[in-house]
C-alpha cells in the first residue's frame, strides 16, 4: 500500500483536496444540537373530565385506559397521574422502537379504552414531541389590548403560519380564550315561568345555517341555504327564549351577555409580574432542534410585518441558545488543542515543517470524522463533538510517530533516495502503529453495550472517536507520506538540544531503574494499591451537571389556591429574581396550557435566564446564585421551592417520573397510607446531609364541593337524577351551546350561572328548581351539599398506586447519598405488608451504568490481551505490555481525587481511553525492542537503543494528548462539566502511564527475558 501511495502521490494530493472539501462541505450542513435527546420513546393520552374529582378520574378512566395499554407489545412502563377534570397516562416503549410505529399501536388501542369509559369522555394522543421538545417560547404583549384579544390574534394568525414550518409539532398556547358568556340569573327564570333547559334550547337553536340545495333559475344554477348567524353581542341578548300572546321574553331579560373568557382555565404565563399570552413551540420527534430554531426566527421576522402595530411579539426562551454555547466551547477546546499541539511539536522536534505536518493530520482527520458523521446520520452535539475534542491529541498519534519516524531516517540519510528513505520509514512502523491504533478504537466498542440514557448520551462520543481514529489511520499512511515528499528536507540535527538533555536525564534515570528493579517495581506496586484505597474515597454519580445558563424554580403551592393567587406568588419569584444583575429575564408557567402537563395551578415553573458569566458581578457559579435566591424567597408564606434547570427538569421527569435530582417513591394500596410513609421519608431525607429541596408532592388536602341527590326526594317529585346532575354539570363548569361568528373567527357563548353565584354557597343551595308537575324546589332541598376533602393528584406507575418523595443534592455524590438515605429508611421506617419503596432519578441511571462498567472494563482489558497477543503471539510480551495498564490509571484516579469530581460515566470513560492510550505507548515500545532482538542484538542494548529511538515519539504522543485537553481543564463555558472528568482522568493517566512506559516496561521486559 505503501508503495502505491508514494508511486501516484500526485493523484493522493488531488484526493487529499477532495477529501478535504467534502470534510468541510459535511462540517458546514452537519445537524447541530445541543445533546443527544436521551428520553424515552414514548406517547401521551390526555383525557379531559371537567367536574369529575382525582379520584372519580383514577377509577373511571385512567386506571381502565393504562390497563389496555399495559397489553400493547414493546411497553416498557406505563406511568398516570389522575387530577381534577384531567387524566394523563404515560406510555413508555423499549428504546429502538419506531415511535410512528408505537403511535399507530396506542391509536389501535384507543378504540378498546374508549369502548370502556364512559361515553362523554374522550381519550386523545398527546404531541409527537420529546420532553426535549418545548424548543421555543414567545409571548404577545400590547399596553391597550386585553388578552383574550392576543390570544385571538395568536390563534387565527400567528398559530397556522407557526405550524407551516417543517419540524413545528404543536403549539401550546397559555391565556384566556375570548368567549361571550350568558350569565343566567335562576331567580329571573321563577319569576318567568323558565326552566335551564328552556334557555339552553333556544341559544342551540338560534343562529344556524340551513342547506336548501339547488336551484335552477334564468340567473343560472344557484345554491340555497338559509342563514342566521350570530354575529354580535346584541344578536345575543336579543335570542327569543320564551313568546307568549304576541310578546317575547328575550335572553338579556334573564340573563347578563357580557364579553370574557372561557370559565375553568387552570393555566397562565406571567412575565416580569405581568400576566401575558405565552406560546410553547413543541418540535416533532427526531427534527434537528437548530435547524428548526433558525426557521421559526425567520417566520417571526415575517409574522411582525401582519401584525397590528400595538401587539409586540417577544421570544422568552429557546434552546438553540444552548446548543450554540456548547457547540462553541467545543470549537475553542477544538482549536485551543490544535494550537498547543503545534508548539509542543515545535518543542520536541525543532523543525517547523514537521510541526505543520502533525498539526495539519489534526483538521484533515476532524473533517474525515465530520464526513462520517454526516454520511451515518449523526449530528453535532455536545457528546458527539466532544469525542473529537477529547482525542484531538490521539488523532495526532499515528501522524507523529510516522513523521518522527520519517524525520529521523532523512537525517542519517543511508537510503539511496528520498522516495526510499519514506518508503522505509512508514514501513518500519506501519504495524505497530496500525495495532496499536486499533487497540485503542477497540476499547471504545463495548461503550455501544450502554442502555437507556447512558447509551444515547455517550455511544455518539464512542462513535465520533473510532471514526476519527480510523481517520488518522487513513491520514497518516496514506496522505503524510504523499506530503512528506513534497514538504519534508534533510533536517540539520536529529535531536534539540532539548530532547538531547532529555535523553541523557532520562537514561540516567533508567539505568539505575534497572539496577534496582525490584525495589522500582515494589514502589509501583505500593503507590497501586494506595490509589486503590483513594479510589474508595470518591464519591460516585451518574454525570455532572450541564450548566444550561438558567434556573427553573419550582413553586409548591397549597392544592386549594386560586388562579390569581399563584399569579401573585409568580410575580414575587420574578420580581424577587430581577432584583439580582446577573438576571435577563423572568417568566413563569402557571399550572397547564390546553394542551400542556398533568399540573394544576398550585404548581408555578419560573423560567430565569441569566446573562453570560463574563458579566456577572456578584457571583462566580450558578449554585452561588440559587442559594441566594433560595434564601431570599425562604419567607414567602405557604410555599415551598425547588431549583433546577429547564432541560435539565424535562429529562429527570421523563426517565424517572418526577422533576428533580433523586425521588423515592412509595407503593401501595390505600393511598392515606402511602402518603403518610412519604411524610415520614421527606423528615429523614431532610435530615440527610446534602438534601435541598426536599418536598412530598401534595396528593390529598383538595377541598371538594360534594353535591349528592336526594333520592328519595327525586323520586318523590319525579325529577330524574341526569336532570339535576346536567344543571351542575353544565351551568356551574360551563355549558358552550352556540358560537358567534365574526369573518372567519368564532367564538364560543358559554352558559354559566353568575360567579359570584358559583362562588357562594348559600346561593348555590338556593337555586330553584321547577319539577314536571309545577313544584319548586331549592338545590337543597334536592341534593345534600357539603364540603368534603379528597385528592389533588392520583400517581399509578405500572398499574399501582405511588406516592412520591423528592429531592435534589447540593455539596455532596449521589451515591454516597443514596447509600446513607436506605440505610437510614430501611431503620426508620416499616412498611406494611403488600408496600415497598423504589428510589428513581439520576440514581438510577447511575447504579445502572455502574454495573454495565463494571462489566465492561473487565471486558476491555481482556479485548486488549487478545489483541496483544495475536500481535506478539506470545503470552509473555501480552502480559508485559497490559501490566502498564492497572499503573496507568494511578494518574487518573489522583488527578480525579484533587479534581473534587465525583467517579462518573463520563469519568469511566476516561479511564477506558488511558487503557488504550496506555497500550499504544507500550506497543511502540515493546515492538521496537523486539524488532532490535531479532535484528541480533542482545537484551541490554536493545533496551537502550529503543528507549533511545522511541523516547521523542512517545513523549509527542502524551504531550499532544494532554496539550489536546489542557483548554477543557480551564475552560468555565457552557458544556465543558461533562467533559472535564473525563480530561483530569486522562491527563493524569497520560502522565503515569509515560512514566511507566519508560521507566516499568524496560524493567519488567528485561526481568522476564533476561536468561
Amino acid at each position: 500500500m505503501i508503495d502505491l501511495v508514494l508511486r501516484y502521490r500526485l493523484f493522493v494530493l488531488f484526493l487529499l483536496a477532495l477529501v478535504i472539501s467534502f470534510g468541510i462541505y459535511s462540517y458546514k450542513t452537519l445537524p447541530i444540537d445541543t445533546f443527544p435527546d436521551p428520553t424515552p420513546v414514548q406517547v401521551n393520552i390526555y383525557t379531559e373530565a371537567p367536574g369529575l374529582s382525582a379520584e372519580e378520574v383514577e377509577s373511571l378512566i385512567t386506571k381502565k385506559i393504562e390497563t389496555v395499554m399495559s397489553g400493547i407489545k414493546d411497553v416498557s412502563t406505563v406511568r398516570s397521574v389522575s387530577l381534577p377534570g384531567l387524566s394523563y397516562i404515560s406510555v413508555f416503549f423499549k428504546d429502538g422502537t419506531d415511535i410512528y410505529f408505537a403511535r399507530r399501536l396506542v391509536m389501535e388501542k384507543l378504540s378498546d379504552a374508549k369502548s370502556q369509559i364512559p361515553s362523554q369522555y374522550n381519550p386523545v394522543m398527546g404531541p409527537n414531541s420529546s420532553g426535549l421538545g418545548n424548543v421555543l417560547i414567545y409571548a404577545l404583549t400590547s399596553k391597550d389590548r386585553p388578552l383574550t384579544d392576543l390570544r385571538t390574534i395568536q390563534e387565527w394568525k400567528i398559530k397556522p403560519l407557526i405550524k407551516s414550518v417543517d419540524g413545528v409539532e404543536e403549539i401550546s398556547q397559555w391565556g384566556p380564550e375570548k368567549a361571550f358568556l350568558v350569565k343566567i340569573y335562576p331567580e329571573k327564570l321563577l319569576a318567568y315561568g323558565l326552566s335551564f333547559n328552556d334557555v339552553s334550547d333556544a341559544v342551540e337553536k338560534y343562529g344556524i345555517v340551513v342547506p336548501g340545495g339547488f336551484s335552477k333559475t334564468s340567473q343560472g344554477d344557484l345554491i340555497v341555504r338559509a342563514v342566521n348567524y350570530i354575529t354580535s353581542i346584541e344578536d345575543i341578548k336579543n335570542i327569543p327564549v320564551k313568546t307568549e300572546n304576541g310578546s317575547y321574553i328575550k335572553l338579556s331579560d334573564v340573563a347578563d351577555v357580557e364579553e370574557g373568557e372561557v370559565p375553568n382555565r387552570r393555566g397562565a404565563l406571567t412575565l416580569n409580574g405581568e400576566e401575558v399570552q405565552g406560546n410553547i413551540v413543541l418540535k416533532r420527534v427526531n427534527v434537528n432542534t437548530k435547524d428548526l430554531v433558525d426557521r421559526l426566527y425567520k417566520q417571526f421576522e415575517e409574522i411582525k410585518k401582519i401584525l397590528p402595530k400595538d401587539v409586540d411579539i417577544k421570544i422568552l426562551y429557546d434552546q438553540s441558545y444552548l446548543t450554540q454555547k456548547a457547540v462553541s466551547t467545543v470549537e475553542k477546546a477544538l482549536i485551543e488543542g490544535i494550537v498547543l499541539v503545534f508548539i509542543a511539536m515545535i518543542f520536541y522536534l525543532g523543525n517547523v515543517r514537521s510541526a505543520i505536518l502533525v498539526v495539519l493530520s489534526i483538521p484533515i482527520t476532524l473533517l474525515m470524522a465530520f464526513i462520517f458523521m454526516k454520511e451515518v446520520g449523526l449530528s453535532g452535539n455536545l457528546m458527539s463533538l466532544s469525542g473529537l475534542a477529547i482525542g484531538i491529541g490521539l488523532f495526532a498519534d499515528a501522524t507523529v510517530v510516522v513523521v518522527e519516524n520519517i524525520f529521523r531516517h532523512m537525517f542519517h540519510g543511508k537510503e539511496a533516495s528520498k522516495l526510499e528513505v519514506i518508503r522505509n520509514s512508514v514501513k518500519e512502523v506501519f504495524k505497530p502503529v496500525v495495532f496499536a491504533i486499533l487497540i485503542i478504537t477497540a476499547v471504545f466498542i463495548p461503550i455501544f453495550s450502554f442502555e437507556s440514557v447512558e447509551g444515547k448520551y455517550y455511544k455518539p462520543l464512542a462513535l465520533t472517536i473510532i471514526f476519527a481514529l480510523i481517520s488518522s489511520l487513513i491520514v497518516a499512511f496514506i496522505f503524510m507520506p504523499a506530503l512528506s515528499y513534497y514538504f519534508l528536507n534533510k533536517p540539520k540535527s536529529e535531536e534539540t538540544k532539548i530532547m538531547e538533555v532529555l535523553n541523557e536525564v532520562y537514561h540516567k534515570i533508567l539505568n539505575k531503574a534497572l539496577k534496582h528493579g525490584k525495589v522500582v517495581l515494589t514502589f509501583v506496586v505500593v503507590v497501586f494499591l494506595f490509589s486503590v484505597w483513594l479510589f474508595t474515597r470518591i464519591g460516585t454519580e451518574f454525570a455532572p451537571t450541564l450548566n444550561e445558563g438558567s434556573v427553573l424554580v419550582k413553586s409548591f403551592l397549597n392544592p386549594n389556591v386560586s388562579l390569581e393567587e399563584a399569579k401573585k406568588v409568580a410575580s414575587i419569584v420574578e420580581q424577587t429574581a430581577k432584583e439580582f444583575p446577573e438576571v435577563e429575564n423572568a417568566f413563569s408557567n402557571i399550572g397547564r396550557a390546553e394542551k400542556g402537563e398533568p399540573e394544576e395551578v398550585n404548581y408555578i415553573e419560573t423560567f430565569i435566564i441569566l446573562k453570560p458569566y463574563k458579566d456577572w458581578k456578584n457571583f462566580k457559579k450558578r449554585e452561588e446564585f440559587e442559594n441566594i435566591l433560595r434564601e431570599k424567597l425562604k419567607d414567602v408564606p405557604g410555599v415551598s421551592f425547588g431549583f433546577t434547570q429547564p432541560i435539565q427538569m424535562r429529562i429527570d421527569e421523563l426517565l424517572s417520573g418526577v422533576k428533580s435530582t433523586v425521588a423515592i417513591k412509595v407503593f401501595g394500596d390505600d393511598l392515606d397510607k402511602v402518603n403518610q410513609i412519604g411524610h415520614k421519608i421527606e423528615e429523614i431525607v431532610k435530615s440527610t446531609k446534602g438534601a435541598v429541596d426536599v418536598e412530598t408532592e401534595a396528593q390529598s388536602g383538595k377541598l371538594q364541593l360534594k353535591i349528592t341527590p336526594k333520592q328519595e326526594v327525586l323520586a318523590k317529585y319525579n325529577i330524574k337524577p341526569e336532570e339535576l346532575l346536567s344543571i351542575v354539570g353544565r351551568y356551574f363548569a360551563g355549558y358552550e351551546a352556540n358560537y358567534l361568528k365574526q369573518g372567519l373567527i368564532t367564538f364560543p357563548i358559554v352558559l354559566r350561572l353568575p360567579q359570584d353565584t358559583i362562588n357562594s354557597i348559600e346561593k348555590l343551595s338556593q337555586i330553584p328548581i321547577t319539577t314536571k308537575d309545577g313544584y319548586l324546589l331549592t338545590l337543597s332541598e334536592a341534593a345534600d351539599i357539603e364540603i368534603t376533602e379528597g385528592f389533588f393528584k392520583i400517581r399509578h406507575e405500572n398499574g399501582l398506586r405511588c406516592a412520591l418523595v423528592q429531592s435534589n443534592l447540593e455539596g455532596r455524590d449521589l451515591g454516597g447519598f443514596i447509600q446513607e438515605l436506605k440505610q437510614k429508611i430501611e431503620k426508620e421506617v416499616k412498611l406494611p405488608q403488600g408496600y415497598f419503596i423504589q428510589f428513581s432519578g439520576q440514581f438510577e441511571n447511575q447504579e445502572r451504568a455502574m454495573k454495565k462498567l463494571s462489566i465492561i472494563i473487565p471486558i476491555v482489558i481482556l479485548l486488549i490481551f487478545m489483541l496483544l497477543y495475536l500481535n506478539y503471539n506470545s503470552f509473555k510480551d501480552a502480559l508485559i505490555v497490559i501490566l502498564n495498564i492497572p499503573f496507568a490509571t494511578i494518574g487518573g484516579i489522583v488527578s480525579l481525587y484533587l479534581s473534587g469530581f465525583n467517579l462518573s460515566v463520563p469519568a469511566a470513560i476516561g479511564f477506558i481511553a488511558v487503557f488504550g492510550i496506555a497500550t499504544l505507548n507500550g506497543v511502540v515500545l515493546i515492538s521496537y525492542i523486539k524488532q532490535l532482538i531479532t535484528e541480533g542484538k542482545n537484551i541490554e542494548d536493545a533496551i537502550n537503543l529503543a528507549t533511545k529511538l522511541r523516547l521523542r515519539p512517545i513523549l509527542i504522543t502524551a504531550t499532544a494528548a494532554s496539550l489536546g485537553l489542557l483548554p477543557i481543564l480551564f475552560s468555565g463555558d457552557i458544556g465543558s462539566e461533562t467533559q472535564k472528568p473525563i480530561a483530569f482522568v486522562v491527563i493524569g493517566g497520560i502522565f503515569t502511564s509515560t512514566m511507566l512506559t519508560l521507566l516499568i516496561l524496560p524493567v519488567v521486559y528485561r526481568m522476564f527475558n533476561n536468561r
